[in-house]
């Protein structure tokens, strides 16, 4: 694998750009890079909505203003209609994409009951997971418009006993995915934690050890027999779905690993860190192929679209970066 800088977008936002996701759907395997959209948050309140092409670059089309104390996570389903962003206001919002941009519904949590966030892969199911923050554990809510009266959160999936810090203090919860089919989802925590759900029985499945710092980021690999971390601690731990400790690490970062993003390809993966670096691993010999040097400080989120093979990159800089992926 390899992977070329095509663009870099400076000053993209007035502040640190926190996140960044592609707007794509299932169906768009094969899709040319012309026309595609990103969407961008970041600390300076607001989230941008991104015409992308080769040729040209970025066209901002909307900005959306009122994201509260900055964005720190967003997500889109699978189908490209529905957007949700976390902010640091301890608020969810939905959004929905399609046919123009609009506000579903406003979720106000307490504080700080929000992290990050990460639709259900199957669009019909219409689910939203989120990280519970100081509450620990994991989060449900119903991401489809509700009648009146109805409840958008499905539970609150909480810490096991022995998963509970010194003192009585429950880990935050960080970072949170779903694996491929949907029937289990994962939750970092600031002790270095991850733990594994159900979905459909809403139970605890496996804790999973290795860090002793918080692990900001999770991914599963595309076919969900690995599920891979981004630490504090500068490393990337691999579990195999079926056992609770480390089985491989990836090693060769100077900061803290704050993004983890699988790669189209089986076998691959990308990483960013506070090094200011992306890095593109084999995850068959766990080594680095490749070390990208196109920001100036922290990566703190990455993106990719898999059916135009692009990756973009966002950055304390206040940059967006998009690069072409060259599988093998």
């Amino acid at each position: 694998m390899r992977v070329t800088t095509l663009q870099r977008k400076e000053s993209a936002h007035e502040d640190h750009i926190w996140v960044a996701k592609w707007i794509q759907n299932r169906r768009d395997e094969g899709a040319h890079a012309k026309d595609l959209k990103l969407l961008t948050g970041s600390c300076d309140e607001t989230c941008n909505f991104w015409s992308y092409d080769d040729s040209t670059g970025f066209t901002k089309d909307v900005q959306s203003t009122g994201q509260d104390l900055g964005v720190i996570s967003l997500d889109v389903n699978s189908a490209g209609e529905v957007a949700a962003t976390s902010t640091l206001d301890c608020c969810i919002r939905l959004l929905s994409l399609k046919p123009s941009i609009s506000v579903i519904d406003t979720i106000k949590l307490s504080a700080p009951e929000t992290w990050s966030i990460a639709f259900h892969p199957d669009p019909s199911v219409e689910q939203l997971a989120v990280a519970a923050g100081c509450l620990g554990g994991l989060r449900l809510y119903k991401s489809c418009v509700l009648d009146e009266g109805v409840k958008r959160e499905i539970c609150h999936l909480k810490p096991q006993p022995n998963q509970i810090a010194k003192h009585n203090q429950t880990p935050f919860a960080l970072g949170v995915a779903y694996d491929p089919s949907g029937t289990k989802v994962a939750v970092s925590h600031s002790d270095g934690h991850i733990a594994l759900y159900d979905v459909q029985t809403q139970k605890h499945i496996l804790t999973y050890a290795g860090h002793s710092k918080p692990v900001k980021g999770l991914s599963f690999s595309p076919d969900g027999s690995f599920l891979i971390s981004a630490c504090d601690d500068k490393t990337c731990n691999l579990y195999d779905i079926s056992s609770k400790l480390p089985i491989g690490s990836l090693n060769g970062h100077e900061s803290p690993v704050l993004c983890i993003e699988k790669s189209g390809q089986e076998g691959y993966c990308f990483t960013g860190s506070g090094d200011g670096v992306v890095k593109v691993w084999d995850l068959r010999n766990r080594s680095c192929v490749q070390t990208i040097a196109e920001h100036k400080e922290a990566v703190w989120s990455l993106a990719l679209h898999e059916g135009a093979n692009r990756l973009a990159s966002v950055s304390e800089d206040k940059s967006i970066c998009v690069y072409q992926v060259n599988p093998q």
